[in-house]
């Protein structure tokens, strides 16, 4: 991010744009909606200039002290004399915006979606100011025209609150609850909306006790998280995830939210399942919201039954987002279909390690022709699946699919046979997280994958 969005007070502070022209109405007219003082620094002034002029919208000069400002638009008709302002005001540490000319642009002004007091800024770093717009007109047609009222009656609660909850992060639970609910339908987002969810909410934490969300973050891909899974996340006080979460979809969290890692890897030191069931239960204890976020669905080999458990036992509730496992992403990215009518009636998803070592499945069905199965955590297992699977009658012919980071940005896969599955994972540098995907084929004309074969 090269431009940082912030809000600046201009609350009786001067501002000069210079220029005559359309691009200087341009920024006049957004620079009205301010509190600035603002000068209009042009020899022949339009119409419209004038116009704001004699209604005490904005002062005309000729000239201007470029020391009395603290922001300058240079937006004559001429680059050359506007990167020529530019360059005084920088000479006065003075942050300038030169029309349409990057090189002579301290900031930019966004498209403002204008609520006051909420504003909404939309910036593309210059990139596509007709996005931006396009943007700005979506969030225009939806947001309510008095939503600035809300915002102010919102103000008058979080006064009242400040008073009767001295814990600041309880008090962010409850615009958490109270606003989560609130902005599922924005037109009906109004005072006394917001009124009726905060006496409710106030109602429901008196008892002080939190709620755990069992979020699935999915393979890797923010896109394909569900709606559910972004509410809880937005409005996490604590944040207990795994390993495999990925960078984007934890950047959707609530960041002032307690993070807290319980990564668990082959080989290397790990959280045992007690300890991350002890952390749910005291986070909840203490009235938080928790979000327990969990790779892929958490009901598919994430251990969830062990923590509900200890959420029963402990007497907290929980709510189950379930996310996109990783077969379903893997078979999105080979383009295939996990059940094909007329060629198999079932989709095994199965895993090669217990806690017993690698797992024992019912190889003779997963060996019959036309048998489909996608197998989690089987890279060390690969040889041993291999042997167990030919052992019972399957063909070294049979298609592999193995899909790597299953719709991340860092996706491979490698189209194998299971005779070759054991030496292929070794010659392509296949190192995980990967699924093994037995009896299925990627369409031959998916070329942009990143194919390793």
């Amino acid at each position: 991010m090269r431009y940082l969005p912030i809000h600046i007070d201009l609350k009786d502070k001067t501002v000069l744009v210079f220029g005559d022209g359309p691009a200087a109405e341009a920024k006049l007219r957004t620079l009205m909606k301010t509190d600035a003082r603002l000068v209009a620094v042009a020899d022949t002034p339009s119409t419209e200039m004038a116009l704001w002029a004699r209604e005490g919208h904005i002062e005309i000069s000729a000239d201007a002290d470029l020391a009395t400002a603290t922001l300058v638009y240079a937006a004559t008709e001429d680059e050359t004399e506007n990167l020529r302002i530019a360059g005084r005001a920088r000479a006065l540490r003075i942050p300038v915006n030169a029309a349409d000319q990057p090189a002579g642009c301290d900031f930019i002004t966004p498209a403002i979606v204008d609520r006051t007091p909420v504003a909404i800024s939309i910036g593309t770093e210059g990139t596509a100011p007709g996005l931006a717009r396009a943007l700005k007109s979506d969030l225009e047609a939806r947001l309510p025209s008095d939503l600035g009222q809300t915002s102010r009656h919102i103000k008058a609660l979080r006064d009242t609150l400040k008073v009767e909850e001295p814990d600041i992060a309880k008090r962010q639970a409850v615009w958490a609850d109270v606003l989560g609910a609130g902005l599922n339908d924005l037109t009906s987002l109004n005072a006394d909306a917001v009124s009726e969810r905060y006496d409710a909410v106030r109602a429901g934490s008196a008892s002080g006790q939190g709620h755990v969300h069992i979020v699935g973050a999915g393979p890797g891909d923010p896109d394909l998280l569900t709606v559910g899974a972004l509410r809880a996340m937005h409005s996490a006080d604590v944040v207990v995830y795994d390993r495999l979460v990925s960078e984007p979809v934890l950047s959707l969290c609530r960041r002032e939210a307690e993070f807290v890692y319980v990564g668990k890897q082959a080989g290397e030191a790990s959280t045992r399942q007690d300890e991350i069931n002890r952390i749910l239960v005291e986070k909840a204890h203490e009235g938080y919201r928790v979000v327990r976020l969990k790779s892929g669905d958490p009901l598919v080999f994430g251990r969830a039954e062990e923590e509900f458990a200890a959420l029963d036992a402990a007497r907290i509730g929980f709510t189950i987002h379930p996310g996109i496992t990783a077969a379903a992403a893997a078979a999105a990215s080979i383009r295939h279909s996990l059940t094909v009518r007329g060629e198999n009636t079932a989709a095994v998803l199965a895993t090669g390690h217990d806690e017993n070592g690698f797992a024992e499945l019912d190889w003779a069905s997963l060996a019959e022709p036309g048998a489909r199965a996608t197998i989690y955590m089987g890279l060390r297992a690969a040889r041993f699946i291999q042997g167990r699977l030919m052992l019972h009658g399957a063909r070294p012919t049979t298609p592999v699919a193995v899909v790597e980071n299953a719709s991340r940005p860092d996706e491979v896969v490698l189209q194998t046979t299971l005779g070759d599955l054991p030496d292929d994972l070794v010659t392509h540098g296949i190192s995980g997280p990967a699924v093994l995907m037995i009896g299925y084929a990627r369409r031959a004309a998916q070329a942009h994958l990143k194919a390793a074969s």
